[in-house]
């Protein structure tokens, strides 16, 4: 649909989005980088001509009068501003995808580890520990590691070599600590050393990370609980109480509506700091 306009956007996207291709992979979209940018460019754009039709429309209809240069000029910069923000949400959409497809992952990749290594350590080899982590679906397996290892495994059974299929999917995920473990693995299995070894590093190394994890995400939670309860408690309280006693020496304007907007922004403050909170939680469980 966007071929001869991707002819264009090659070199823009190799310039600025070097990091697209690799996105677009980690986020499992079937897209090349210049399809998806000419994609995004042609959404915003759709976007923006539709907003100002519609808003040019209404106000035509419902206040002609408001039908100035200066109101039209208002219409047009806010339609650039939300087309604007389209555009850089579609671009980083990628890059959060693969984040999130990533912390799923690191979410069971320590239990995955543990039940490699038990199994490499009774004697089994690592492409059948693969093979048993791959059919842990469900409930009660492993998640986002299960799907991947079976990707592994369909290669490997394709004809793939267990060693190229590792570094493969060291690339197909957002993640420094399974990048590790992949490689760790694939270098292993190449270089003919004991498996279960390096797993058993590996193993220590994940619950070192997780371990320094938690504490700084302890640390980080201290300072944030007590922003939380300034800006959300200690400061609408006094504001409050302030508007309140100097409402009886002076007048002020206040309303309900100055209530309710308060109450508005405390409920997005709290929402942002709920989202802060679960954005520094450590992916890892232990």
């Amino acid at each position: 649909m966007f071929r001869p306009f991707t002819r264009y956007t090659r070199y823009f996207t190799s310039l600025f989005y070097s990091d697209l291709e690799s996105d677009l992979d980690q986020a499992e979209i079937e897209s090349s980088p210049e399809s998806y940018f000419a994609g995004a460019v042609f959404s915003a754009t759709v976007v923006f001509l539709i907003l100002l039709t519609i808003l040019i429309g209404l106000v035509a209809v419902a206040k002609p009068a408001m039908m100035t240069p200066f109101n039209l000029a208002i219409i047009f910069v806010v339609c650039v501003l939300i087309t604007i923000m389209v555009y850089f949400y579609a671009m980083f959409f990628p890059n959060w995808k693969a984040k999130q497809r990533a912390a799923k992952l690191e979410k069971d990749l320590l239990f995955a580890i543990r039940h490699l290594t038990v199994q490499t350590n009774a004697g089994v080899p690592l492409f059948a520990a693969m093979v048993s982590v791959a059919e842990e679906r469900g409930q009660l397996g492993y998640g986002a590691v299960s799907e991947e290892f079976g990707r592994i495994v369909k290669e490997v059974e394709g004809g793939s070599d267990l060693s190229d299929a590792l570094e493969n999917s060291s690339t197909r995920v957002k993640s420094k600590y399974y990048e590790r473990i992949m490689w760790q693995l694939a270098n292993s299995n190449r270089a003919g050393v004991p498996v279960n070894e390096a797993l058993s590093s590996l193993l220590d190394y994940l619950s070192d990370e997780q371990r320094i994890s938690l504490r700084k995400y302890g640390a980080e939670l201290n300072p944030l609980a007590l922003m939380y309860l300034l800006v959300t408690i200690i400061g609408p309280t006094l504001g409050l109480v302030f508007l309140m006693i100097a409402s009886t020496l002076i007048f002020l304007p206040a309303s309900n509506y100055l209530l309710d907007a308060i109450i508005a922004v405390v409920l997005v403050v709290q929402i942002f700091f709920l989202g802060l909170v679960q954005s520094r939680r450590p992916t890892m469980a232990m």
